[in-house]
């Protein structure tokens, strides 16, 4: 008999353990690669991202999740353009107390090793702070970010809400400066990492109100930071929101692409209360191989992951269905997502994306 449940009720039952059958759901396609592959299978595109993934999941069978944002709706910086130039965005945040001002180099990638945040120095953590504890503020702009975010899905897909990074203050700190900063004025950093976390538990609450199936959060893996400092700076953040998430009756989703084989063996990874963790990610971004990997995890916790995004852009389609194959293979008695190392690369073949679709779907018996 055909499934006849939506594609959220289906994902969101598998993640509760309710069904058994193994859900396909590729982790964030690039947009331009679903318009690819919507042409390529001589199907219609818009401009709508969300509309476009859900024509394509439709037509290949699979459940789409989607992401929303998060740091913005903390943080609203807004250009000003009178104030702009061909370098640098001039941006402010408004406050009842005055504003907040920064100018954002316009050549360089948001977050990057390289990229001018707004936190500098302990006056910028006060205001950092400021506009934390005046998140309520904002409460009509981001109840309609996640109400519209979730009437454009549907019952289609599912919705987790993007990554809060309270280590990382909400992406407002340089990477290369965490670490210095987390050291050279320790209290004022915890200070302004329990503001943000405040925040994001507001946040999150009216996400769940508006029907947001996962809340969220993410943390580097072993290759940027160490097992100490995990324990120190992420581990009790991301173990609170986790608690949080089930006193509102809703489901946590953990999220790190890194090296995380120690911490998965050593049974961190069991402590934080995820019902998903993605993505037990491969050689060479990570350090899992997945069936090992697998078996540390507490069968109760639903995984997601973990084919090689360079092998789906770049391999044959012979060599995908392969590994496709032994992911699932690799997983073969667990709660596991089939899904890719990350977030499906530009410039990913259409031929290829459905090649791994379609196998998916075909070794899980899709009805």
């Amino acid at each position: 008999m055909k499934n006849t449940r939506s594609k959220r009720e289906q994902f969101l039952s598998y993640v509760r353990g309710e069904t058994s059958q193994h859900i396909v759901s590729p982790f964030l396609p690039d947009p331009d690669v679903i318009k690819n592959t919507l042409y390529f299978l001589g199907l219609e595109t818009g401009d709508d991202f969300i509309k476009n993934e859900i024509k394509l999941a439709k037509a290949l069978d699979y459940a789409p999740m989607f992401m929303t944002e998060f740091s913005s709706l903390v943080f609203p910086w807004k250009e000003d353009k009178k104030k702009s130039d061909s370098f640098y965005k001039f941006c402010t945040i408004e406050t009842s107390h005055g504003e907040w001002q920064h100018k954002f180099p316009k050549d360089e990638i948001p977050w990057s090793d390289t990229a001018d945040c707004p936190v500098h120095s302990e006056k910028d953590h006060e205001k950092f702070v400021f506009i934390c504890e005046h998140v309520h503020e904002r409460e009509t702009d981001i109840r309609r970010y996640f109400q519209n975010f979730r009437e454009r899905v549907g019952e289609d897909g599912v919705i987790v809400a993007g990554h809060p990074h309270p280590s990382w203050l909400g992406y407002q700190i340089n990477p290369q400066a965490i670490y210095l900063q987390w050291h050279d004025f320790p209290q004022t950093f915890k200070k302004s990492m329990d503001a943000f976390f405040h925040a994001s538990k507001y946040v999150m609450s009216i996400a769940m109100e508006q029907g947001i199936d996962f809340m969220s959060d993410s943390s580097y893996g072993l290759e940027m930071t160490s097992p100490q400092l995990f324990y120190e700076m992420d581990l009790p953040y991301i173990t609170e929101f986790s608690k949080y998430t089930h006193e509102h009756n809703s489901l946590f989703w953990y999220h790190n692409c890194g090296f995380t084989k120690k911490l998965i063996k050593d049974g961190t990874f069991n402590l934080m209360g995820a019902d998903v963790i993605e993505t037990i990610a491969p050689p060479p971004e990570g350090d899992n191989n997945l069936a090992e990997s697998r078996q540390f995890i507490d069968s109760q916790i639903c995984t997601k992951g973990n084919l090689n995004l360079d092998l789906l852009r770049g391999g044959t389609p012979d060599k995908i269905r392969s590994a496709t194959k032994k992911m699932i293979n690799d997983v073969a008695g667990w709660k596991h997502i089939i899904s890719t190392a990350d977030a499906v690369l530009p410039g990913t073949p259409p031929e290829n994306f459905i090649t791994f679709i379609k196998t998916a779907c075909e070794l899980t018996n899709r009805d």
